[in-house]
């Protein structure tokens, strides 16, 4: 008996006793006096009176926590929350506002709502065209990746899964293998140095690296039995709204670099692009809606048309922004530096060239990469097109553009046909004081400019029915006889409409019945 009294002494001795000594910073944790905002098991509405955080605590006077203003300000730079101080005359303590909330992971870890989150791109997607285009971005830098030979460039490997991961190597997005792809280079003393080779050794390294796009792929890698099509690159420019929208956009980004275009005599554009005549085509609201910026000049910029039909735009680098001097291909991702093209002195009266550019013309369409739609037919080629014609991307836009024009031009005449032979317009009405016809509804008034239009059409029409009765008339004779000609001599004249003899039948039903009541 007394032993059990002794242990339950002993447990009640040691439920008040001291805890034990924890971590320095779980101890900080509990003495900052902020530490309850952090915590989101309990609601800021539930905590008792002495938890408050506007009342301070008894136990802060004790403790060592330093209260200066440069240590409780650190302390909230590390702690993460916004607020206010403000020093209470008689409670002494501080105002918490502002609190931003946080979302809590169940590691103990915050993250801010307003922070995105980065998507990463999908790992194989052989139909996706903008991801095609992301992974030829990549080659893009001269010191990782130097051109190669036709068979081995960077659209083949970028059509297989492959990104440029460092120089001169490549990497597959999904199954992660890398290749080194070095051909005529060689290290020495830690450089890299070009090594002559002849050119059947050449032909050995393009046709090994062309089995290892495919071979170099892990075993279960869906990169290896399929790629990416040959026709992804096609642009879709058969519908004209979107293909004038874009090239609406692309004219106003090189608009906005006016001052670096290249002159209309630097330009050597293929002999079927005809400027001046696309530029007829084009609607007159072409240039004005949506309203232009205000970098666009007053009348259209010739130079700036071209390129865009060329499929050249501004040049937007995602860490520095828009390059002012240069343009770019949104497909092959080739950058163009305009102001190498234009002329640097020119003379204003005579248009003579002073001193020229430093290279002697430039041609928007041999300036795209071999394997872009702007340039080669084969990449645009429809394959579901009935006809073997290939064009090129800006051949296509040229002609969408025309039958564009056709078709409104076409459209616009229908309206107005329409608007002149209302029922309303073409039934003569009575004049009346005032202007207006007897009835109901008004006529409309017509300009003599239109009422000319409409007495020419109704020249034209009549005319037209002339003609067209003429031909009936014709055809008619092809069908009249002999026989058919008697038949009507005879039967226009007085008394000779039948010239078969009366029946009984025929005679009875002359007769007309009698009467009753009369005889």
């Amino acid at each position: 008996m007394n032993a059990t009294k002794r242990k339950f002494n002993a447990l009640l001795q040691g439920i008040g006793a001291k805890p034990l000594a924890q971590s320095p910073a779980k101890d900080s944790q509990k003495n900052d006096p902020l530490s309850s905002i952090n915590r989101p098991s309990t609601p800021p509405h539930l905590t008792s009176a002495s938890d408050d955080t506007s009342t301070p605590n008894k136990d802060m006077a004790g403790s060592n926590i330093s209260t200066t203003p440069s240590d409780f300000l650190t302390k909230r730079r590390r702690i993460g929350v916004l607020e206010s101080t403000t020093a209470n005359g008689k409670t002494g303590g501080t105002t918490i506002s502002n609190v931003v909330l946080k979302k809590w992971t169940p590691g103990g870890t915050a993250i801010s709502p307003t922070k995105e989150t980065k998507v990463e791109p999908p790992k194989y997607c052989p139909g996706d065209r903008d991801e095609l285009i992301r992974r030829l971005g990549t080659f893009q830098e001269l010191t990782q990746w130097t051109p190669k030979p036709d068979k081995v460039n960077e659209i083949e490997w970028a059509k297989k899964g492959w990104v440029c991961q460092g120089r001169e190597r490549v990497r597959c997005t999904l199954c992660n293998k890398e290749l080194v792809v070095k051909m005529n280079k060689r290290e020495v003393d830690g450089k890299e140095v070009p090594v002559i080779v002849g050119s059947d050794i050449e032909e050995a390294f393009v046709k090994r690296f062309v089995e290892l796009i495919i071979d170099a792929h892990q075993d279960g890698c869906l990169w290896k039995k399929r790629g990416c099509d040959d026709t992804l690159l096609r642009l879709p420019l058969a519908s004209p709204p979107a293909a004038l929208a874009s090239l609406r956009k692309r004219y106003d980004e090189l608009c906005a670099r006016q001052s670096f275009l290249p002159y209309l005599f630097n330009l050597r554009l293929p002999a079927n692009l005809d400027v001046q005549a696309i530029k007829s085509q084009l609607a007159p609201s072409f240039f004005t809606e949506p309203p232009p910026p205000t970098t666009n000049p007053s009348t259209p910029n010739d130079v700036a048309l071209a390129l865009a039909l060329a499929g050249w735009q501004g040049l937007t680098n995602p860490r520095v922004g828009q390059v002012p001097n240069s343009a770019t291909c949104a497909t092959c991702l080739r950058r163009l530096g305009l102001w190498m093209f234009k002329s640097k002195e020119v003379d204003e009266v005579t248009g003579q060239i002073l001193v020229p550019a430093l290279m002697d013309y430039l041609d928007p369409v041999r300036e795209h990469r071999f394997f872009c739609p702007w340039r080669n037919a084969a990449t645009q080629h429809n394959p579901g097109a009935k006809t073997t014609d290939n064009k090129t991307a800006w051949e296509v836009l040229a002609q969408t553009i025309k039958n564009h024009a056709y078709l409104r031009k076409h459209a616009e005449k229908s309206t107005l046909r329409n608007i002149l032979h209302r029922p309303t317009a073409s039934v003569p009405a009575t004049p009346s004081r005032g202007g207006h016809a007897e009835g109901d509804g008004r006529s409309p008034m017509l300009g003599p400019d239109m009422v000319d239009d409409e007495d020419e059409d109704t020249t034209a029409r009549d005319a037209k029915d002339k003609q067209r009765w003429a031909r009936l008339r014709r055809v008619k004779s092809l069908f009249d006889t002999k026989n058919g000609r008697k038949l009507r001599r005879t039967s226009s004249r007085p008394g000779t409409a039948s010239s078969r003899p009366p029946t009984a039948q025929s005679k009875q039903a002359s007769v007309p019945p009698e009467t009753p009541g009369k005889k």
